[in-house]
């Protein structure tokens, strides 16, 4: 996901915009996992990692640097033999990426795996989001994963890695090279 903003910062800048503008416009898409410590790490390592490429291209502003990132619960955890337990899944996942600071959530459904979702399901995965924003208020607070050793940690150990991935498809040519060749796939398939 870095490798393919940055070949777009490099892109748009080549041909005249400014970095200021771009990064502003760029919002990353990503899904939760049911891996609770490890999503609030990922997601904060991104947008450290983020705030690091940006910041090669000189911005006028740091607010440039702030990665933009929605997050979507995941599908494939999800049950049909018991429902109710998706509730608790999607509220974890959700949880775990509004710790993490994500700017937006889309919450799936918890009868999504054996029905077209209802009115009652669609309110009832609004309002987990609610929860957390109006009675956990997990809005009023900056950052409030930060502090923890395990997950500063691994957020760190996150981040390196992450880096040298991303370094990795910098060398071989970027990441729109490596995606005509079928790498990146491969790379996520693996």
């Amino acid at each position: 996901a870095l490798a393919w903003g940055a070949e777009w910062l490099t892109l748009l800048t080549d041909a005249g915009l400014k970095v200021d503008d771009i990064a502003k416009r760029i919002k990353f898409n990503m899904g939760i996992s049911p891996n609770y410590f490890m999503e609030i790490a990922k997601f904060r390592a991104a947008r450290m990692l983020w705030a690091q490429i940006v910041e090669q291209y000189k911005p006028e502003c740091k607010c440039a640097c702030k990665m933009m990132v929605h997050a979507a619960t995941s599908k494939f955890n999800q049950s049909i033999f018991d429902a109710h337990v998706n509730l608790l899944r999607s509220q974890t996942e959700t949880m775990s990426a509004a710790l993490a600071g994500v700017d937006s959530i889309t919450v799936v459904p918890f009868d999504t795996p054996y029905k077209t979702p209802d009115a009652f399901s669609e309110r009832i995965a609004r309002n987990q989001q609610f929860l957390l924003k109006e009675e956990s208020h997990l809005d009023k607070v900056v950052d409030p994963a930060g502090g923890s050793y395990y997950v500063e940690t691994l957020t760190v150990s996150l981040a390196q890695e992450g880096w040298k991935l991303f370094l990795d498809v910098e060398d071989k040519g970027g990441f729109f090279k490596l995606a005509g060749e079928g790498v990146i796939q491969a790379a996520v398939n693996e």
